[in-house]
């Protein structure tokens, strides 16, 4: 195996590690965190919150 080889093989590891841990990192962020939900709160306290 040639040394370009093997870091063209290296390159494509880690940019593949980097994209599933990208993946798992967002899918945690939008299906455990939720971002954009209330926490339980009545319509009228999402409205108009108080101070």
């Amino acid at each position: 195996m040639s040394a370009g080889s093997k870091a063209r093989r290296g390159m494509f590891t880690f940019v593949g590690v980097i994209f599933v841990l990208g993946l798992i990192i967002g899918g945690a962020y939008v299906f455990v965190l939720k971002p954009g939900e209330t926490a339980n709160q009545p319509a009228s306290e999402v409205v108009n919150p108080k101070g």
